[in-house]
Parts: C-alpha cells; sequence; structure tokens
C-alpha cells in the first residue's frame, strides 16, 4: 500500500528531496526554509506552499 503525500511535507517546495537521509528504515529530507530534517509524510507547518509539478509517485521514489 502507498502512502498519501498530498499536502503534506513532501509536496512542499522547500522539502528538498534529493537529500535523502535514510536512518531506522525511516527516511529524513532537509527543509530549506526551517533549515531541519522532515519526513515526506509529515503534517506541514505553517509555511507550506506545494511545488507544481511534484506527483505522489514523484514524492515516492525518493521516500525509501
Amino acid at each position: 500500500m502507498s502512502k498519501d503525500y498530498y499536502g503534506k511535507c513532501g509536496s512542499c517546495k522547500y522539502c528538498e528531496l534529493g537529500t535523502g537521509y535514510t536512518s531506522c528504515y525511516s527516511t529524513s529530507f532537509q527543509c530549506s526554509r526551517n533549515s531541519y530534517q522532515v519526513k515526506a509524510d509529515d503534517k506541514p507547518c505553517s509555511r507550506f506552499e506545494p511545488a507544481s509539478g511534484r506527483t505522489n509517485d514523484m514524492i515516492a521514489r525518493y521516500d525509501k
């Protein structure tokens, strides 16, 4: 079963998918706006801005 990333951190333009770091079967990404690590399926913060053209499948490829 696949995760739904719509409206979550992974679909925000500040979540840098290329920075994925996997530890204990969980992948974290750098947030360029807040300078800390987030998970793609975390609830977004108040600065959430959707990344145009970023699909659920694209985010899933980076989220190990």
